[in-house]
Formats: C-alpha cells, structure tokens, sequence
C-alpha cells in the first residue's frame, strides 16, 4: 500500500503496525500513532461498550474499514454493531474524529471493488491524515 502513495505523494510516508485493542486502553496509545485502522473482520468488538469513551475523547482519527452500519454504534455504549442497520452511503471506509464533531465516508469509485478504487480510498485517507497532523482538519 505505502508503494503507489510514494508516487502520488513523495512527502507521506506510511508505516502500519498492528495493534490489539488492549492497547488503546494505554493513556498514551494516541502519542504513538497517527490514526487508528480497524478492520472489518474486527468491527464487532469495536463497538463494545468499553471502547465508546476512547473514540469520543482520542485526539487521533479512527478508522472503520468495511464498516456497513453508522458510526453510531462506536460512540453509543448501550449499542452494538448487530444492532444497528445496515446503511448503503456508499462508504468503504467511515472515519470518525469525535472531538472534532468530524465523520467522513469514502467510497469507492463507482461502487466497485478493485485494487484501483480501494487503493484511492486509501489515498485520500492517508492524505487527511497528514492534514489532520498538520492541524488542517479537512
């Protein structure tokens, strides 16, 4: 993934580390990262309960890839992922920087699945990121 944003953009450099949600419990995980990715197979447990109050306080951006419900069920505690509906916007990725009052979706293009539309999803992804750092919240 970090090979075709080189070309797109020299100045972002990409490193992903895989973490456990354990780790977000640590009052210091947002010094060591820039964004939080979870993944799809994932999404269930991080709309546990105990996870809510991290989203809405992290000064980080999370990320919620292949996410096909609201971003609500992350920040409402007394909500899971099975139990909120399915919402077809059209998003691929649904971003959220609760702290900012900030939620993007990304799609992908003309709603298809390829290596070309996700690795553009991704771009754009990477490239908020870089100005959410910059304190430019795009």
């Amino acid at each position: 993934m970090a090979y075709f944003l080189t070309s797109i953009w020299p100045n972002i450099r990409v490193a992903l580390t895989q973490i456990k949600f354990e780790a977000l419990k640590n009052s210091d995980f947002e010094s060591a990262y820039d964004a939080i990715f979870i993944t799809k197979d994932n999404l269930r447990e991080a709309s546990d309960a105990e996870y809510a109050s991290i989203y809405k306080t992290s000064k980080i951006p999370f990320y919620f890839i292949g996410n096909e419900k609201s971003h609500v069920n992350f920040i409402k505690e007394d909500l899971s992922y099975e139990d909120e509906p399915d919402v077809k916007d059209g998003a691929y990725i649904t971003g959220l920087l609760y702290i900012k009052d900030k939620v993007w979706g990304y799609g992908l293009y003309n709603d298809n699945f390829n290596d070309v539309n996700i690795q553009a999803a991704y771009a754009k992804v990477f490239q908020d990121i870089a100005e959410i750092k910059n304190n430019e919240l795009p």
